[in-house]
């Protein structure tokens, strides 16, 4: 396990830990659109909100000529609490 994904599941584990007064359901990034990104965030079980660049683009009211320079992403923090 690499220290990227490493620090991911600290960030993770603190949002759920009982003493975290934070109240939270997910985990929102707004990541880089790069392969090398949009993989490292996959690989750590976060899944892009919008199912196409074409629908993110169009919620976000970007040009279709313009690039999507980032896309959002989120995880599911019930996926470890459960």
């Amino acid at each position: 396990m690499n220290i990227g994904t490493q620090l991911m599941d600290v960030l993770k584990y603190w949002f759920v830990d009982e003493n975290n007064k934070a109240a939270c359901r997910y985990m929102l990034v707004d990541a880089y659109n790069t392969d090398s990104t949009v993989h490292y965030y996959i690989k750590n079980g976060f899944k892009p909100l919008y199912k196409s660049e074409q629908s993110e683009k169009e919620a976000f009211g970007i040009s279709e000529d313009d690039v999507l320079r980032s896309r959002v992403m989120f995880f599911d923090l019930k996926l470890i609490t459960a």
